[in-house]
């Protein structure tokens, strides 16, 4: 079983809009796909591995023109099948590649505002998170799995996770 990548975890704003699939619109009216789902945070807010696995990409700065900012991704498995967990707009790591995560406990980073949620209003700060199929997503939902496979119902009122780890 996969945890939550935060200790209280509720989707931005509460709506369908920050969750996965063709839940966006563009400036034309067309569908624009989401790729994972928004958790609210305060900035500097840690956060945590859904599992044990290794760091396979870390992006530890804020590239110019970078859609996602600051990230982390880790390999893991579950039940027998091997995932990506992607976790964007960070303020900062903690993490290195190849760094062999042994506990759900361990920080592998901090909410922020990097990429494109550079400066966004305090009150819709939070962490992009995504299930993906391989290490790099491909465009649109490629690649990407609905996190209503791992959980549920996303949590539109929040919850808290309780690592009993």
């Amino acid at each position: 079983m996969v945890r939550y990548p935060l200790e209280y975890n509720q989707i931005l704003n509460r709506t369908k809009y920050n969750t996965f699939g063709p839940v966006r619109k563009n400036k034309d009216g067309s569908v624009r796909f989401h790729k994972g789902w928004d958790f609210v945070a305060p900035m500097w807010t840690p956060v945590y591995p859904v599992a044990t696995g290794k760091v396979v990409g870390v992006t530890p700065y804020d590239k110019e023109g970078s859609k996602y900012g600051i990230t982390v991704t880790l390999k893991f498995k579950e039940q027998g099948n091997t995932y990506w967990a992607f976790y964007a707009h960070l303020a900062g790591v903690a993490v290195s590649v190849g760094d062999e995560i042994a506990s759900t406990g361990t920080i592998l980073g901090f909410v922020g505002d990097s990429g494109n949620s550079k400066g966004i209003k305090a009150s819709s700060v939070h962490l992009h998170f995504e299930f993906r199929n391989r290490e790099l997503g491909g465009n649109g939902t490629t690649d990407r799995i609905d996190p209503v496979q791992f959980y549920g119902d996303p949590p539109y009122d929040g919850l808290y996770y309780i690592d009993d780890e």
